[in-house]
Formats: structure tokens, C-alpha cells, sequence
């Protein structure tokens, strides 16, 4: 590869990420295998299509779960043609590590703490011999740059398994966290073409400040400021005067995307309209619309004179 040239194309292409650019191509040019560790919205898969795009490799995704067996990463014999005709190498299935390792492309596994112990060891001799021998097929060797590129959330305990000490002795680590804000400001208004700086500076500044408050866990990634500025924007198509109903997208768009801590004293929506609050008169165009008093007020007589002509109603009753 050259890497000079392959550098500055996905640089060009990518909103900051120098550091993780030279460290992903630096291992893959050495023919390590990484583990990429970071929060969920990091850029991490968009960062490593990029790169495989840049480079002209095939790139191979797979998400790690329970259901994730050997035979479909690897491959397997189609049933009906072996029953027919027995086993040949033709009849046989390729997985995406088969075929990754045949055409020296990028097997990208996201969640790989998900995927059970069995599924994971069989990645072990690719990544230490470069080949796998499949049995009635035949043994696969790696074409370079064939490289195991696993993903993780550190902060994620539900439903994860622990990696096992083998697989990371075979793999060098590289941590993505989150960008800083100009980055983000300028990931949001190239997502979402969007021109107002403000209504991208508070959704970004939204979602950053969830990631500090003491009752979250893990706060929202930068999707969230995605979806906020999407959601606006199809909003004022039916707000009554412009900038109006921000909080509401923001309610849709950020609450479901964070994760409160056990011991939390509030909920998320309250979290949200807490840091909305923070940072509201800084932006008073884009201010949530409440009733004002007239309004409280004719809704108030409102109830009442339902509730005059209930009584009148039941007293009516009572005299007949």
C-alpha cells in the first residue's frame, strides 16, 4: 500500500481522525490486527470504509451477537448439493473470513465482545498463521493486506463477554474517543447540510453535555445532534412561528440515546430539558413555546364552564 497517497485521500474525505487514520494504516501496512475501542457514534465503521475505499480492498462487515456461529463466519457446505452430489470444494459456502483472507480485505466485526468464546478462537490462527484449514475444503491462506479489525464499547456490561487473553495478545489496540466540538459542528452541518450555525451549535452542545452529567452514564454520541437537526428542520414545516418546538425534536432525538446511571435521580427526559434549560439564553430564537397566561387562562374557564355544565346536568337530575 501506499500509504503517503492513501493517507491524504481519506483525510481529505474524513472530519479530523489524523491520529486513528495513521495508526489503523500504519498497523494494517504492518500486517497487525487491531481492535478498535470506543463509544458508540466514534466513526469508527465510516472511518474503515473510507480507508477501504481509498485502498481498494474489500471490506467485510459482521456484527457480533449470540447468533454469530463459526460456520457463518467461516462458511459452510450447501446441504442440498452435498446430499445430492456429496462434499466438494465447489458446493462450499464462503463466510466473510474466507473470503476477507482470499481477497486480503478488511474483516470488520463490530460488538465483538457479544460474540461467544467459539466464534472468537476461530479468528485466532488467520490472525497468527495467516491460514485456516476448513475441513473437505482445504486449507485458506491470507492474502495481504488481509487484516481482523474488532470492535468494542468499553462502557457496555449487558450482554458482553469477556475477551479472551489470546485473541488480545494477537492485536494492537487503538482508542477512539469522541471528537472535539468544531469537529462535531462540522460532522452535523456536512450530515445534515444544514447553514444556521445556531441550531447546530446547541444540538451539538446538547449532546456533548449529556456525556458529563453526573446521572449518565454514557451520553449521547454525535447522532444524536444528527437527528435533532433533522428533525427541526421537518418541524418548522408545521411550527407556528419559526424556530419554535426545538426542545420536542430534542426530547425525540437524544433522550432514547442515552444511558442513566442505576442510581439516577431523574429521567432522561428530564435530564434533556435540564441541559436544554442550561443553555437556552444563549439562544433565544430557538426557544420551546409554553402557554402564556391568556392562554392558561381561557383554558382554565374553559374547564370550568365543562365543569358548570356538569353540575347543572347532575343537579337536574337530582330534582327529578
Amino acid at each position: 500500500m501506499d500509504l503517503l497517497q492513501i493517507h491524504a485521500k481519506v483525510a481529505r474525505g474524513v472530519v479530523g481522525r489524523e491520529i486513528e487514520i495513521k495508526s489503523i494504516l500504519t498497523a494494517m501496512d504492518a500486517g497487525k490486527h487491531i481492535l478498535l475501542e470506543g463509544p458508540p457514534g466514534t466513526s469508527k465503521s465510516t472511518l474503515l470504509r473510507k480507508i477501504s475505499h481509498e485502498a481498494g480492498i474489500p471490506f467485510y462487515l459482521v456484527e457480533g451477537n449470540i447468533d454469530l456461529t463459526p460456520a457463518k463466519l467461516v462458511g459452510y457446505f450447501n446441504p442440498s448439493q452435498v446430499m445430492e452430489d456429496s462434499y466438494k470444494p465447489e458446493y462450499f459456502e464462503k463466510g466473510p473470513l474466507t473470503r476477507a483472507m482470499e481477497e486480503g480485505g478488511i474483516l470488520y466485526i463490530e460488538e465483538f465482545n457479544r460474540m461467544p468464546a467459539d466464534v472468537s478462537n476461530v479468528l485466532i490462527s488467520p490472525m497468527e498463521e495467516g491460514e485456516i484449514s476448513i475441513p473437505r475444503y482445504g486449507t485458506v491462506k491470507a492474502v495481504s493486506p488481509f487484516t481482523v479489525i474488532a470492535a468494542q464499547n468499553p462502557y457496555d456490561d449487558v450482554g458482553t463477554v469477556r475477551i479472551s487473553r489470546a485473541f488480545m495478545d494477537r492485536i494492537c489496540l487503538i482508542k477512539m474517543n469522541y471528537q472535539n466540538e468544531a469537529e462535531e459542528r462540522e460532522i452535523v452541518r456536512l450530515r445534515t447540510g444544514m447553514d444556521s450555525s445556531e441550531i447546530v451549535d446547541l444540538s451539538v452542545k446538547m449532546v456533548r453535555k449529556t456525556r458529563e452529567h453526573p446521572d449518565i452514564k454514557l451520553g449521547s454520541s454525535i447522532r444524536g445532534a444528527i437527528d435533532v437537526v433533522d428533525l427541526f428542520v421537518g418541524m418548522q414545516k408545521l411550527a407556528d412561528q419559526p424556530g419554535s418546538h426545538f426542545l420536542t425534536t430534542a426530547l425525540m432525538a437524544i433522550s432514547n440515546k442515552i444511558w442513566l446511571n442505576e442510581m439516577a435521580s431523574k429521567t432522561a427526559d428530564e435530564i434533556i430539558e435540564e441541559v436544554y434549560a442550561s443553555f437556552r439564553n444563549q439562544y433565544p430564537d430557538l426557544s420551546h413555546p409554553q402557554k402564556n397566561a391568556t392562554e392558561k387562562s381561557s383554558s382554565d374557564n374553559g374547564v370550568q364552564a365543562i365543569e358548570s355544565e356538569e353540575e347543572q346536568r347532575v343537579k337536574k337530575k337530582i330534582v327529578t
